[in-house]
């Protein structure tokens, strides 16, 4: 009877054993909906799935850890994103035309949209305004 029992404890729990085997950055959230839905065969069948399913690791250090599948829910975390000025010329040598005026506009619209938003604070701002009108 012990036997019995402790199988199907096993079976019962097999999605969580197996995200925390492969060490899956949601293994956390899969023992939670093993534990809370696992009782249905559909709780059970998603959190095996979700355990199963890899998860994009590059080998490089610092690239992008995301998932393709949308079921990594902390794989995929949003980072700030600082913009760099550009250097000027293309790398061949060749200078950078001039940017006319209707080009200038449309760029400090277009900065001006991103520091609204909160995407580039007010000293990337004033650097990157500043190679705008470097540019004209």
């Amino acid at each position: 009877m012990l036997v019995v029992v402790t199988v199907c404890i096993a079976i019962y729990g097999l999605p969580s054993i197996i995200a925390f085997h492969r060490h899956h950055p949601n293994r956390w959230v899969i023992l939670a909906v093993n534990a809370l839905f696992g009782g249905t065969l559909v709780g059970w069948v998603v959190a095996l799935v979700w355990a199963l399913h890899a998860v994009h690791r590059p080998d490089q250090p610092g690239a992008s850890q995301g998932g393709e599948s949308g079921l990594n829910l902390f794989v995929n975390d949003t980072q700030r994103v600082a913009l760099v000025a550009a250097p000027s010329g293309d790398g061949g040598g060749h200078a950078r035309p001039a940017l006319s005026p209707a080009d200038a506009v449309r760029e400090l619209e277009r900065l001006g949209d991103l520091r609204t938003a909160g995407h580039v604070d007010d000293t990337e701002h004033r650097m990157l305004k500043a190679t705008i009108f470097r540019k004209m």
